[in-house]
């Protein structure tokens, strides 16, 4: 398909991709794109208020807060293990038929949102779902991954329950750190609430 991304994130990746391509047309430099889908597991950062959707979620979890989804849940992402994931990462620079691809690695299968909310909810065994406001994002980002398969041989080994089984066991060890949080924008239309105040303090 071709590129067309709706948000600044997007439209970052795009760019660097574009660039990329480029400096093989001039200077013949040899690549691969990976684009790595919802990368999750054990050592991701959880303190994060603003990224990586299920570290986010179990940070509140261990601090006794509810998990937060923006609008219905519907919204549909491929989730890939970290451990699944880390050969076929390494193959891409060796692997001939990877030069010059772009390669969506793993992601072979997608969830809603809100299903990930409620597996997440079963392992732990608790843990309200509170509903946000929606936010300017795709509802479906799933991606095509035979070439992942079939090119630099991933397997898909870890279901998401499984995964977050396992993140989850890591990351009640892990130490409270303090969480960086915006305090002020330069713009402030189109600012979503929960960014301008800090969901978890109203708990």
């Amino acid at each position: 398909m071709s590129r067309n991304p709706i948000d600044p994130y997007g439209i970052a990746k795009m760019a660097c991709e574009r660039d990329i391509e480029v400096a093989n047309e001039q200077h013949g430099l040899d690549y691969t794109i990976i684009r790595p889908h919802n990368v999750y597991g054990a050592k991701q950062n959880i303190w994060d208020k603003y990224r990586n959707v299920l570290g986010i979620w179990m940070y509140y979890l261990l601090n006794d807060q509810p998990i937060t989804i923006f609008g219905d849940g519907t919204q549909r992402r491929a989730f890939s293990y970290i451990d699944d994931s880390i050969e076929p990462l390494f193959n891409a620079h060796l692997e001939p038929k990877a030069s010059k691809e772009i390669i969506n690695l793993g992601g072979i299968e997608d969830y809603s949102i809100l299903e990930c909310a409620e597996t997440l909810q079963e392992i732990v065994g608790k843990g309200e779902i509170v509903h946000l406001e929606g936010r300017h994002e795709v509802h479906t980002a799933v991606p095509t991954w035979e070439k992942s398969v079939d090119i630099l041989g991933f397997e898909y080994k870890t279901s998401l329950k499984d995964g977050l089984a396992k993140m989850w066991e890591w990351a009640k060890s892990q130490p409270m750190r303090e969480r960086f949080i915006w305090g002020d924008y330069e713009v402030d239309k189109g600012i979503y609430s929960f960014w301008k105040n800090d969901y978890t303090t109203k708990k």
